[in-house]
């Protein structure tokens, strides 16, 4: 289990009131009937590419069970082939503790996690299912609204509680906004994505890096990790579509 710290405080205080629901009705990117599709691409240390896939992510509209009163919920489905489960079984899985040991890959085709989208930040959880677990000692996806401009600055922190095995421990956050610039997503033109440079340090394993393109009404289009022990793994969007 992992949390940043504020979803960590909101947490910890679930049984001592009764929260509120999340009012869903002013989501723009997570809005309910829309699908981002995503190209991902895992590549070893070596330079080794290991897997490509597709990743479709679906906002439910709906508030997340595991805080209701800040974040919705969103569906991954992951088009995984048998090939990627086998190559992953000679693999490494990083939250291994030991060596002579190792944990084996799980691997799910679809999941529900959180996001949070208001007039102050937009947070996802990060893509740390299957192959992509090293996301999670990584910067999270986050963009702070008052410091969105060409310069601003902010910080943040994740504590990595028990389930994550070597991950357990802190990752201490800085996020830096550098410029403003327009992308192609297949059709999809964009004319203001905001370049954003992300450094995390694990209080054990080290410095992990994440590059993103944020859109105000398309979310995080393309999320590039450098992680501590040198694997690269990339999320690109390739098509929005939407349901009427």
């Amino acid at each position: 289990m992992s949390l940043s710290l504020a979803a960590l405080i909101g947490l910890v205080s679930l049984p001592l009131f009764q929260q509120q629901p999340l009012s869903t009705d002013s989501l723009v990117i997570f809005k309910a009937g829309r699908h981002y599709h995503y190209r991902a691409l895992f590549v070893s240390p070596a330079g080794d590419t290991l897997s490509r896939e597709s990743i479709t992510l679906t906002p439910s509209g709906t508030p997340w069970i595991g805080q209701p009163s800040k974040q919705t919920a969103f569906s991954l489905q992951f088009h995984y082939t048998p090939q990627d489960s086998l190559t992953f079984l000679a693999y490494p899985n990083p939250k291994s503790k030991l060596k002579e040991k190792p944990e084996v890959y799980t691997w799910s085709r679809s999941i529900v996690t959180g996001a949070i989208e208001n007039r102050k930040e937009i947070l996802i959880h990060p893509i740390r299912n299957n192959q992509y677990e090293h996301s999670e000692v990584a910067p999270f996806p986050q963009i702070k609204i008052p410091s969105l401009q060409v310069g601003g600055n902010w910080n943040s922190m994740t504590v990595i509680m028990t389930g994550w095995g070597a991950f357990k421990g802190t990752v201490k956050s800085h996020y830096e906004v550098e410029k403003q610039v327009p992308r192609q997503y297949g059709n999809l033109t964009l004319a203001d994505c905001w370049l954003v440079h992300a450094v995390g340090r694990h209080s054990k394993l080290g410095t992990s890096y994440l590059d993103f393109y944020f859109h105000p009404q398309y979310g995080f289009t393309e999320m590039k990790y450098r992680f501590y022990d040198g694997t690269i793994i990339s999320f690109v969007l390739e098509k929005v579509t939407d349901q009427p």
